[in-house]
């Protein structure tokens, strides 16, 4: 049964992916329409309900079918084109690979991001006015965070009746997808040879860096850890190589290149190697968090893609509508802005690249175009904004101490490459002057990335973690493929080859993938829901089921730790509201009111049987439910506390014996 909803969930929304192809077909490539479309789509309705909240979509999913299969009638010429069928087997092949990953490792666990995407998308989920009252902060709102991505999950969800866990990594797929179609959809204008099309593709795809080929001739992998610790290990070596798995090097030839800091060559006693990693596109794969880099890559790409279907048409007809696509091309940037907010800087760096060799070629942009769509994705974002500006963290950017500088050597192991493409894309001469725009732009990020960084929260050995991860990530997904599609469809053979050993060098990395997913246990394995891992103990799973069953209401959840614990699980799974998630986040995103730490101390009282006033408490913060699961479920404290509220909160029980009890307290009507 749990086949046939994933294979009817997933034709339906290749139905109504395909009609938007299909429909701005007419007026762009495939894979730009399919995109485009999604995203003006979301955008429209993201407005709209800042001032209308459309709730519960479900009823319309079999209009918008009908629809969409008459598109498909409509169209039915162009859906039998080789152009349309060529955009569709690479766009379902992308979608088929990051669905590989999510149905073997589809558990949305609290040791990463996933919960926190999660808790975004439900924010969503109920269809309110937005900003959306926050799931994690009973009685706040949710209009701190740049969530768009989230928010475009949610509405999918919304319209087909996802469970939310369900849409999480769906939508993860999905959106990996869109992000690779474009890629392809770029690599095809500049490279002719369908082999290292898809090299380049795969390249881009498994998430190598230079760090891949080299890292056993640096270290040399203990053989006293379990096998799956050993292949996660290997994994995110390659991503996280300088300031982490650096301080490992155990081979000489390590050692020479790579020495360990002492005492003698710390810069003060207290430092330590800075954390710099760098997380590209198919990292991400591996990551499995449905969190904003990814929306960040889409727009990436999109941008690039829009690049290169203005300036290498496939024949002098197909730019028909080059307006459009510099109207589209403009639009990026406040989406950008809303969607990955840290990278906004970044692409503004590669369009200002592009208009300035626009220029420079006697070419110039369309300004009224650019003006126009600009104008668009702002008015179209203003209402988020609004709320959004007041509530940000403030992350100003600020420079880099020399302190905090990137290791020369580790710098050029990580990122060698990517600067060999751009030296080899630098020797295409039919496209040279596109070529130099693009390597222009991303060396310049590159160096920015060396000067300046924003300074969100984080210290010492972490100032620039945040930074380099997102920045660094985005560049390199970015430059090699731009770069890698210029070299590899030069016209000399020496410098396609070249380029083709240096992708080759970094597939290298499909190894560390291959062991990572043969050795990992796989015990969620199809469970797509994503909440296997957690409720597959009877009494817990009971739990989640009367919750997401129940009234909607306040859910009161034990503290467990400050961040990354299994508190406000029951409540997320069963989309109920939360009355405080994990306090260490609250905080950060609402400006550390004392509210919220005080809040987190009545609830620790409450658990231990020591506040003062539990029934008045519960009902002065309109608390509907409290659970009482793990590891509260062989607390001493149950007696004292169903004798303290019983008169307005009854027991719900789903498993009682003498020696454990776990269920829930329910509000009296």
């Amino acid at each position: 049964m749990t086949m046939i909803h994933l294979a009817a969930s997933l034709a339906l929304l290749w139905l109504h992916l395909a009609s938007l192809s299909l429909a701005l077909g007419r007026f762009m490539p495939y894979a730009i329409a399919r995109s485009v479309g999604v995203l003006l789509i979301t955008l429209l309705m993201f407005f709209i309900e800042h001032f209308i909240g459309l709730g519960n979509l479900n009823g319309l999913w079999p209009i918008t079918a009908i629809l969409a299969a008459f598109t498909l009638y409509l169209f039915k010429q162009e859906a039998c084109s080789c152009r349309f069928k060529a955009a569709e087997i690479a766009f379902l092949m992308a979608l088929a690979y990051g669905l590989i990953w999510k149905f073997i490792f589809p558990a949305i666990y609290p040791t990463s991001e996933r919960v926190t995407d999660l808790y975004f998308m439900a924010n969503y989920y109920s269809g309110s006015i937005l900003p959306p009252p926050d799931h994690w902060f009973a009685g706040h709102r949710f209009d701190f965070y740049y969530a768009f991505q989230h928010y475009a999950a949610a509405l999918m969800g919304r319209l087909f009746g996802w469970d939310i866990g369900f849409t999480y990594n769906i939508a993860f797929a999905l959106l990996m997808a869109l992000s690779l179609s474009l890629a392809w959809e770029f690599a095809t204008r500049f490279v002719a040879g369908r082999a290292h099309q898809l090299l380049l593709i795969l390249a881009l795809t498994l998430g190598g860096t230079g760090v891949s080929p080299l890292l056993n001739l640096f270290v040399t992998p203990a053989n006293d850890n379990p096998i799956s610790w050993q292949a996660n290990d290997q994994m995110w070596a390659s991503a996280r190589f300088i300031g982490s798995y650096d301080a490992r090097v155990n081979t000489e030839l390590g050692q020479q290149f790579f020495p360990l800091l002492t005492a003698e060559t710390k810069p003060n006693p207290e430092f330590e190697a800075r954390d710099l990693p760098l997380e590209n596109f198919g990292y991400q794969f591996f990551l499995g968090d449905y969190h904003p880099p990814l929306g960040g890559f889409m727009l990436l790409f999109l941008a690039l893609a829009l690049i290169a279907w203005l300036e290498q048409k496939r024949s002098e007809q197909e730019i028909l509508h080059p307006r459009l696509a510099q109207g589209l091309l403009a639009l990026t940037l406040p989406v950008m802005l809303i969607t990955n907010t840290w990278i906004t800087p970044l692409l503004a760096v590669l369009l200002f690249s592009w208009a300035a060799w626009r220029h420079y070629s006697k070419n110039p942009p369309d300004w009224q175009a650019i003006l126009a769509g600009g104008l668009l994705g702002f008015l179209l974002i203003y209402p988020f904004l609004a709320g959004f500006a007041s509530q940000a963290i403030g992350t100003p950017i600020r420079l880099v101490h020399r302190i905090d500088r990137t290791p020369i050597a580790q710098f050029i192991l990580l990122l060698w490459p990517l600067l060999a493409l751009f030296g080899l894309a630098l020797t295409e001469k039919r496209q040279r002057p596109l070529a130099l725009a693009l390597v222009m732009a991303f060396a310049i990020m590159l160096l920015l990335g060396e000067f300046i960084f924003v300074d969100d929260p984080s210290a010492g050995k972490f100032e620039r973690t945040n930074t380099t991860m997102k920045w660094w990530g985005w560049m390199w997904s970015g430059g090699l493929l731009a770069a890698g599609a210029m070299a590899l469809g030069s016209a000399r053979r020496g410098v396609r080859n070249s380029a083709a050993l240096v992708l080759l060098l970094t597939c290298s990395y499909a190894i560390n993938t291959a062991q990572y997913i043969w050795h990992t246990p796989k015990g969620d394995l199809g469970k797509l829901a994503g909440t296997h891992w957690f409720t597959n103990d009877a009494p817990v799973k009971d739990i989640v089921q009367y919750l997401k069953h129940a009234p909607q209401g306040i859910v009161l959840e034990n503290w467990l730790n400050d961040a990354y614990t299994n508190q406000t699980l029951f409540s997320l799974y069963s989309q109920q509201r939360s009355l405080l998630g994990w306090p260490n986040h609250v905080s950060l995103w609402h400006g550390a009111p004392q509210e919220v730490w005080l809040l987190n101390q009545e609830i620790k009282d409450f658990y231990q049987a020591k506040h003062p006033a539990p029934l008045l408490w519960l009902l002065q913060h309109k608390v509907q439910y409290v659970v009482w699961g793990r590891p509260e479920s062989t607390s001493p404290n149950w007696q004292a506390i169903n004798e303290s509220i019983a008169s307005q909160y009854y027991w719900q029980p789903f498993l009682d014996t003498p020696d454990e009890k776990m269920g829930g307290w329910v509000k009296r009507k």
